[in-house]
């Protein structure tokens, strides 16, 4: 590791968002509702496209980890009722969606695990919402799998439904890594699974991993590496993992002293960054590498890539619908989220009313700095210019914080531009050379809830940015 790399590490290494939403979840207010995501969804427009998200939340066994929303259990028969809740608000919720946006460009499955269901269940989605949808040609229906308790009939299902991207979670491979954190899936499980997919003729395939989880060493990731770019995935995203034990108590299950020190950290994501962009993948976004023939890589150079809860998405222009408990939907302009408690949410459903809980009702300013915070996440440049024509501001004047300093953040673009990582040329700021791994860093200069979020917190909030 370079002693400069090393030093912008560290030195942007701090608690910061995500951003797959602004305004950020903690800014959002219980006082947004059921009754305000009912006339959101009517002011869908004709020709506007939708994308679907259900939240599967059953697990067999706790990842020790895992920061989802999960149900813990081994009785199969839970999900039954749970799915049938489900198809209960996907009739409710498309009562409200003018018949005339009605088309789907993307269909996403997550969790939990969402093979914990049985087949005839996943089934029984398909079919209500091909009855209350269209899905249009190329329209990509993901899921995400579990090696370890994916079964051959349910992956000839997922073909037979019309599946066409598989997402994994791989984590890390080192069976010492496995079994702190209670994952237990091997790399020839891993592989078997993949192999068999790909005999049932899946061809588009993400990997999840995650980087600083307890008993991580250098040699043992690298091994990981070198044991997924055999298995050819067509996305690979690499997270950091997030320590919070105060929010997610299973994490106290191992030590503090088995996490890899700051320093190994940084390495480790070092590590991975070099592989795989010297092994054929691109860098997108911070956190997320493609392959270059990949849907996601082409969407990055038309400039049609996208970010929200399910990371970086080539569907930029659809708006999002979740169903399911904890869902999060963004629906003209405004975010929503289902009831994180399972019970709530089928009274919820089984009422009258819609299951919303909290969101966002965006302002001008809101969307204005949403806009800005999406190009540099994911174009990697912001034209001041088409900023102005598209708002009416004079972008200098308008994030004025932003560019010359004050009170909302102790950095400014000039820090930026001073590290080599962001430059200006003629009213554009483009991200150069390692400037694509600080993209957090970067949003959070535009961000006019950061500071009253972190005021206020007890905890930390968020997790650190790299």
């Amino acid at each position: 590791m370079s002693d400069r790399f090393y030093n912008l590490l560290k030195k942007y290494d701090v608690p910061g968002p995500r951003y797959t939403s602004y305004p950020t979840v903690p800014a959002w207010s219980s006082e947004v509702g059921g009754a305000d995501y009912e006339q959101s969804l009517k002011k869908l427009q004709k020709g506007e496209r939708l994308s679907l998200y259900f939240h599967l939340p059953f697990c067999e066994s706790l990842c020790h980890f895992c920061g989802c929303m999960q149900v813990i259990t081994k009785d199969k028969s839970r999900s039954e009722a749970y799915v049938q809740t489900v198809l209960k608000e996907v009739q409710k919720v498309s009562q409200f969606i003018p018949s005339d946006c009605r088309e789907v460009t993307q269909i996403h499955f997550g969790g939990g695990t969402p093979n914990f269901v049985q087949p005839f269940e996943l089934t029984q989605i398909l079919d209500v919402i091909r009855k209350h949808f269209n899905l249009l040609p190329g329209c990509e229906v993901a899921i995400e799998l579990h090696p370890k308790t994916s079964t051959r009939t349910f992956n000839e299902n997922l073909a037979r439904l019309g599946f066409n991207r598989i997402s994994l979670g791989v984590q890390d491979l080192d069976p010492v890594v496995q079994k702190l954190i209670n994952r237990n899936q091997t790399h020839q499980m891993t592989k078997e699974m993949v192999d068999q997919l790909r005999e049932l003729g899946f061809s588009s395939f993400n990997f999840d991993l995650v980087y600083g989880l307890p008993g991580q060493t250098m040699k043992g990731w690298e091994e990981t590496l070198n044991q997924v770019l055999q298995m050819a995935p067509d996305r690979l995203a690499v997270y950091s993992y997030a320590h919070v034990p105060w929010a997610r108590p299973v994490q106290r299950t191992f030590k503090d002293s088995d996490l890899p020190p700051p320093e190994m950290k940084l390495k480790l994501f070092e590590k991975a960054h070099y592989f795989f962009t010297e092994n054929g993948y691109r860098l997108i976004g911070m956190d997320h590498f493609a392959k270059k023939e990949d849907e996601l890589s082409k969407a990055l150079d038309e400039g049609t890539i996208h970010r929200n809860f399910m990371g970086y998405s080539t569907r930029a222009d659809a708006h999002q619908i979740g169903f399911g408990v904890s869902s999060i939907s963004y629906v003209a302009g405004n975010y929503f989220q289902n009831l994180k408690e399972l019970k709530k949410y089928v009274e919820a459903i089984e009422s009258e009313s819609l299951a919303s809980f909290r969101g966002h009702l965006l302002s001008r300013d809101d969307a204005i700095r949403r806009d800005v915070i999406l190009q540099i996440m994911c174009r990697g440049f912001i034209d001041f210019a088409s900023i102005d024509s598209k708002w009416g501001i004079i972008f200098e004047n308008y994030f004025h914080d932003a560019c010359r300093g004050g009170l909302r953040t102790a950095l400014t673009l000039s820090d930026f531009i001073h590290d080599g990582l962001l430059e200006l040329r003629n009213r554009k700021l483009h991200v150069i050379g390692d400037g694509f791994l600080f993209l957090r860093n970067m949003a959070m200069v535009f961000d006019a809830y950061l500071e009253g979020i972190r005021e206020k917190a007890v905890n930390p909030t968020f997790s650190r940015t790299v």
